[in-house]
């Protein structure tokens, strides 16, 4: 089984409200090179916590994440999240991980050497695992058992992590796309 993640760098002119549109793109993308469809005439809706999935391809999953200057997006066989997420400074790492994980683990995460990479792979995982539930962020964070499905965590570039899950494992591949927006 396997996973294709595509991927493109926003152009510094881009705005931040635009990374929406450069998902949606990314995916028509990955839909017609992966699949030979197009996105356009698929129907698409959304589960109950609104995730959302091409209705007319039940065996076809994608999700989508951006952060800093990426955007991805996931097309797998299987249900499938992904998330990434840039590193930035926050003073306040205690404070949400007292929301996103058990309080033992916290501890493990502060007391560790790179408090920020710790804390920074525990939350792609966490947000990779409820896009792949499709439960978002109305599952409490810190009962997610992340021995549950299967996980990779990726590298795509310093100062950044990322994570995709699944039920089963799976080979990933990874495409690199130049996305224009036309304004």
């Amino acid at each position: 089984m396997k996973a294709m993640i595509f991927y493109t760098v926003m152009p510094p002119e881009y705005e931040k409200k635009m990374e929406h549109m450069v998902g949606e793109q990314l995916l028509r993308e990955a839909l017609r090179e992966e699949y030979g469809i197009r996105l356009e005439y698929e129907a698409r809706s959304v589960g109950e916590h609104g995730k959302p999935f091409i209705s007319s391809r039940p065996e076809i999953h994608y999700n989508i994440s951006h952060s800093g200057k990426y955007v991805v997006c996931v097309v797998a066989p299987q249900e499938v999240g992904i998330d990434i997420q840039i590193h930035s400074a926050a003073s306040n790492i205690k404070r949400i991980l007292e929301r996103t994980v058990p309080a033992d683990l916290a501890r493990q995460i502060l007391d560790s050497p790179n408090t920020e990479k710790a804390f920074y792979t525990q939350w792609v995982l966490r947000e990779a695992y409820v896009k792949w539930t499709g439960e978002g962020l109305s599952k409490d964070l810190r009962k997610i058992n992340l021995e549950e499905g299967w996980y990779e965590l990726l590298q795509i570039d310093s100062g950044y992590s990322m994570a995709v899950y699944g039920a089963k494992p799976m080979e990933i591949g990874w495409r690199q796309k130049d996305i224009r927006i036309q304004k």
